[in-house]
C-alpha cells in the first residue's frame, strides 16, 4: 500500500518535522511519502491562506493518482479543499481534520478542539457545522500560537494543555483533538496529563487512509459527482 501525505502549505522545515510521525504511524507493510506544495502559502490558518493554496493542492492530489498511490491525506486539520479533492479523485482521499472528528465521535459523546489561532477556529468551527457535527462538538479553542510557532514558542505545550483542561472542566469535552496537526509532538505527552483521550489529527488520517484502502473504499459520485472536463485559463 502506498499512502500520500500532502501537507497543503510551503514550509519544508514544517514538512520535514511532520516526517517521521507520519512515517511511524502507519502499518509496516505501509509506504508513506511525505510531500508539501510547491506554490501557496507557508502555513494553513485562515481562510484565505486556505483559498491561496486550493489549486496546488487540487494538482497535487490529482498526480497523487497518476502516480498510482492509493490513497491520499491532506495533512492539516482545516481540511483544505476537501470538496473539491473528493470531486476529483478516484482513490481516497482523508483529510486530518475531518478523520479526527470521526475517530473522537467513536470513542466519546463530546470532542473539545484545541487549535492555534482564532482564525484558525472560526474555519474549523465552520466545518465542523458543515459536517453536521455540532451537536458533538464541545468547543473549538485558540491557544493563539501561530502554526510555524509551535516547535519553538516557550510553554507552548502548557498553553494547549490549559486549553485541554478548560475544554473539559468548562465546556464538557470527553475527548481532545488537537486542531493543528503541527500539534503531533504534543500528542503522547498531553494524553499521558489528561483524564480523556487525545486525537492528532494527522495520525488519525493516515490510519483512515488505510482503513480505507483495505475495505476497497472511495468517494461516492452520488456525494461527489466527477465535474466535467473544462480550460483553465
Amino acid at each position: 500500500m502506498r499512502i500520500k501525505v500532502i501537507i497543503p502549505n510551503t514550509s519544508g522545515e514544517f514538512r520535514n518535522a511532520q516526517v517521521e510521525h507520519r512515517k511511524g504511524v502507519a502499518h509496516p507493510g505501509t509506504v508513506v511519502d511525505v510531500v508539501s506544495l510547491p506554490h501557496g502559502p507557508v502555513s494553513i490558518e485562515s481562510a484565505a491562506d486556505e483559498a491561496r493554496a486550493a489549486p496546488y493542492l487540487v494538482e497535487e492530489v490529482c498526480r497523487a493518482a497518476a502516480e498510482g498511490y492509493d490513497a491520499v491525506t491532506v495533512d492539516c486539520a482545516a481540511d483544505v479543499a476537501l470538496r473539491a479533492v473528493k470531486e476529483i479523485a478516484d482513490i481516497p482521499v482523508v483529510s486530518a481534520g475531518e478523520a479526527a472528528f470521526l475517530v473522537a465521535m467513536a470513542i466519546g459523546d463530546r470532542f473539545g478542539v484545541i487549535t492555534v489561532l482564532p482564525a484558525t477556529a472560526a474555519v474549523i468551527g465552520q466545518n465542523i457545522r458543515a459536517m453536521g457535527l455540532t451537536q458533538r462538538c464541545a468547543c473549538v479553542r485558540a491557544v493563539e500560537v501561530p502554526v510555524l510557532d509551535l516547535d519553538t514558542c516557550p510553554g507552548v505545550e502548557e498553553r494547549v494543555y490549559q486549553e485541554c483542561q478548560q475544554a473539559i472542566t468548562a465546556d464538557g469535552a470527553d475527548v481532545i483533538v488537537l486542531g493543528c496537526t503541527g500539534m503531533a509532538r504534543l500528542a503522547r505527552r498531553l494524553a499521558e496529563r489528561l483524564p480523556v483521550p487525545v486525537v492528532e489529527p494527522g495520525a488519525a488520517a493516515v490510519k483512515l487512509a488505510e482503513l480505507m484502502v483495505i475495505l476497497r473504499l472511495r468517494p461516492s459520485r452520488r456525494a461527489y459527482p466527477r465535474p466535467a472536463p473544462k480550460q483553465v485559463r
